[in-house]
Parts: C-alpha cells; structure tokens; sequence
C-alpha cells in the first residue's frame, strides 16, 4: 500500500509539472500558465505581471466565466494573502482588493481598494481582467511586492453582481513554483 502512494504522489507530481509553467523575462515580469494544450501550446489559464518603479500590472485570462483571482503572499499558503478578484458581466467589469485572514475564511474587501486602470472582457468562452496597483500601497491588508512574494492564479466559483459576494473558487489556486523577486529600482 506504501508504494502504491508513493507512486500516486509522483504521479502527481508530475502531472502538475505538465500543467504549471512559469517564465519570467527579468525580475520586473513573467508569467504563469496552466492547462496548456501542448499541440497549440494555447493556454487556458495565465497570469502574468509587469513591474515599474512605482507600479505593477496584473492580467488574468482563464476560460472559464466565474471570477478571476490574482494573489501575493510571502507564502504560497492561502492564508494571510493580499488577493484581487473580479468579473465581467453583461459589459460590466467589477474588481475588488481583498484580503484573506485565517485559513479557509472568505476574502474581505479591504477598506483602501488600492487597483486602478481596471479592464476586464468576456468572449469566445474566455475571461480576461487586468489592473494595476502600487508597488507598496502603505495599507496594512495589501503586501508589497517589493522584494520576492508568490504570485497565485484562481478561478472562482459564482459571483453576485448585486452583493459583490464571492463563492469559493472551484479549484486549488496555483502559485509560482519559486518566489518572484521584484527590485523596483531596476523596473
């Protein structure tokens, strides 16, 4: 039974590897794929971010039409973790700042909502959101990306327009492999 877990786990393992890519260009971008068809090399999930001194764009693209999540930890635990999460509906973009507490507790919409430029689009099937936030925002619910944080990749479950409430996300969000390590002075 013990090799037969052992087995599983490296089949896991491997399997994830297939799934997950990350490439980063410079330490001021990259990006993260999942669920990638390697025949068409199309990827149906990506974030990826560019840094400047004083500021970092996000994008999200998943096919999916539930919301879209971006995360920064220090960790790649889901606790404690600054996250940004939103959805297009009927023409509409909505995205929030959020900040998750303790573990398995829902995200709470920060009181500073520190995103600007916010775009987002639903067609053909795909989502796509992308905004962009201070480098550090000096709101104790935000993480500096200043310095190396994992980046997380989520897709939700439903949405309410009306409420802004969010169901969990339908799968195990993905982080970085490795912690992503941003010098703004260098950007």
């Amino acid at each position: 039974m013990a090799k037969l877990a052992f087995i599983s786990v490296i089949s896991v393992s491997i399997l994830l590897l297939c799934l997950i890519k990350h490439s980063a260009t410079s330490s001021c971008n990259g990006k993260l794929t999942a669920d990638c068809n390697k025949m068409t090399r199309v990827c149906n999930q990506e974030l990826s971010w560019r840094a400047t001194k004083k500021e970092i764009e996000f994008t999200i693209t998943a096919k999916t039409d539930k919301w879209l999540g971006v995360g920064v930890s220090k960790d790649q635990l889901m606790p404690f973790t600054d996250t940004y999460v939103g959805w297009t509906a009927r023409g509409k973009t909505y995205l929030s700042d959020r900040y998750i507490g303790q573990y398995r507790t829902a995200p709470t919409l920060d009181s500073n909502q520190n995103v600007f430029n916010v775009n987002g689009s639903y067609a053909n099937g795909y989502s796509s959101l992308s905004f962009k936030r201070p480098i550090t925002t000096g709101d104790s619910n935000d993480i500096s990306v200043n310095g190396c944080r994992y980046f997380f990749l989520a897709i939700g479950g439903s949405f309410n327009e009306a409420t802004k409430q969010i169901d969990r996300h339908v799968s195990t969000p993905i982080a970085t492999p490795q912690a992503i390590c941003i010098d703004p002075s260098k950007c």
